[in-house]
């Protein structure tokens, strides 16, 4: 008996304790908060704190930024969820309206048409809309906003140019590709260190008895030459405009006009044979990175994104704009890595501050440091370290000869096509009209829109 009225006591004790926990009780009915995002955190006096879902390719930066950020709101939790960039958004429409859905992700912004299309992403309003526009780069917040009808998920033409519309995406990064050098290949092959200012000279430096001998075969600058995002400054070059002069007419694509017709000329005839008439399966981009990286080729046309690769691998290299090409400065594409709410996240208010405080100081700061990459921001001075650093003032100039990605959804049809016309053309397996044929054939038949001339 002794012992049944100890355990007694005991369950009435668990009971009492379990309903000042779930702050119910008496005639309160208890509920379960957790598909609200609400967690209780017994080590903070057993308050409520709300936990955000946070999607991103990086664990080592969403630890410091969990570590930061915690401990300035102390209320909020956030959980890791590694999802590459690229499928973040394929991802959050297979998650959407379940509990697996994030609150906030990371991705790049040529994916936020569809986005918007889907309905996925929350309007960033008020000051905090007007802070990001006014501290990063414009460009950069130009491509996370549009006009936008809210009851049927489409992107509409803006009331008049000076319409800024409604921004859905917080800019991280900017990015772009640029050319990457091996100062100590230079230094050794040519007695500099500085690479030729014109892509004219650098293809024919291939031909060199000196080049020639160390490169036995080998290309001498690393070219993706099937990846459409990284090809895209040989057509620029000749006049490409992608969707028309702003980027944004679905019935211009331009795959056949002449001027991509031009760039697929000199691509073949001229940079194929610098690079030793090799397959464009052997130029792959892992394969470029490898070489580079091994010292076994004194150039790469490459992005941010592999800068801490070659540094671990003690490559002594710096980074330019690319060289010109008929006296053009090459036009690249420029992405921007964005941060966004999901618009049925369950906690916005807390997924709004992680997001302000991703894009402050301290936030990019911890970017910075932890991925090295170049925030985007009009003064990057409040960064310390990016002003000084050589890398990224490389990708910096390049950013000047630049053109964000389109965000209208019809660019999820360029890239197969363009990648495959590129290919074609570099291989031989088409004429260079053939292949741009052939590439917008394909786009007008996966899109559905009929194009006009250029």
């Amino acid at each position: 008996m002794k012992r049944l009225g100890f355990l007694s006591i005991f369950f009435i004790a668990a009971i009492a304790i379990s309903l000042t926990l779930s702050g119910c009780g008496g005639e309160e009915a208890c509920e379960n908060r957790a598909e609200e995002g609400v967690v209780y955190n017994f080590d903070q006096l057993f308050t409520d704190t709300v936990e955000l879902t946070v999607w991103l390719d990086d664990e080592d930066y969403f630890n410091a930024l969990k570590a930061a950020f915690e401990e300035a709101n102390p209320d909020i939790t956030l959980r890791f969820v590694e999802v590459g960039s690229v499928d973040v958004r394929q991802r959050l429409e297979l998650y959407s309206g379940s509990r697996q859905a994030a609150d906030v992700v990371v991705y790049p912004h040529d994916h936020i048409g569809a986005a918007l299309q889907s309905g996925l992403l929350a309007a960033i309003e008020g000051n905090q809309a007007t802070d990001l526009r006014s501290r990063m780069i414009d460009s950069a917040w130009q491509t996370a906003s549009a006009c936008y009808n809210f009851s049927n998920n489409t992107i509409i033409d803006c009331a008049s140019p000076t319409d800024q519309g409604t921004l859905f995406g917080a800019p991280l990064v900017g990015e772009s590709v640029a050319l990457f050098y091996n100062k100590t290949l230079l230094t050794q092959l040519t007695g500099s260190d500085t690479p030729p200012a014109t892509f004219e000279a650098l293809l024919a430096q291939a031909a060199l008895p000196a080049f020639s001998t160390f490169l036995d075969g080998r290309p001498i600058v690393g070219l993706d030459v099937g990846n459409a995002y990284d090809m895209h400054f040989i057509s620029t070059s000749f006049g490409f405009e992608l969707f028309g002069p702003d980027g944004q007419d679905p019935t211009r694509a331009n795959l056949n006009s002449q001027s991509v017709v031009d760039a697929l000329t000199f691509f073949n005839a001229e940079v194929r044979p610098a690079l030793g008439n090799l397959p464009s399966a052997d130029l792959s981009g892992e394969a470029n990175r490898t070489a580079f990286e091994a010292g076994e080729i004194p150039y790469i046309i490459d992005g941010p994104w592999s800068i801490n690769r070659y540094l671990e691998a003690e490559v002594d290299f710096g980074v330019t704009l690319i060289p010109t090409i008929r006296g053009t400065n090459p036009t690249s594409f420029s992405g921007v890595q964005l941060a966004s709410v999901y618009r049925q996240s369950s906690n916005p208010d807390a997924a709004f501050r992680l997001l302000a405080f991703m894009t402050s100081a301290e936030g990019l700061a911890i970017l910075y440091r932890e991925k090295n990459v170049l925030p985007a921001l009009k003064d990057v001075s409040v960064v310390e370290g990016v002003s000084d650093d050589a890398f990224l003032s490389g990708i910096s100039a390049q950013l000047n000869f630049s053109q964000p990605m389109p965000i209208i959804p019809e660019m999820g049809f360029f890239w197969s096509n363009a990648g495959s016309m590129y290919s074609n053309s570099w291989n031989g397996t088409r004429t260079p009209q053939e292949a741009a044929d052939i590439a917008q054939q394909g786009f007008t038949s996966q899109s559905g829109i009929p194009q006009s001339e250029d």
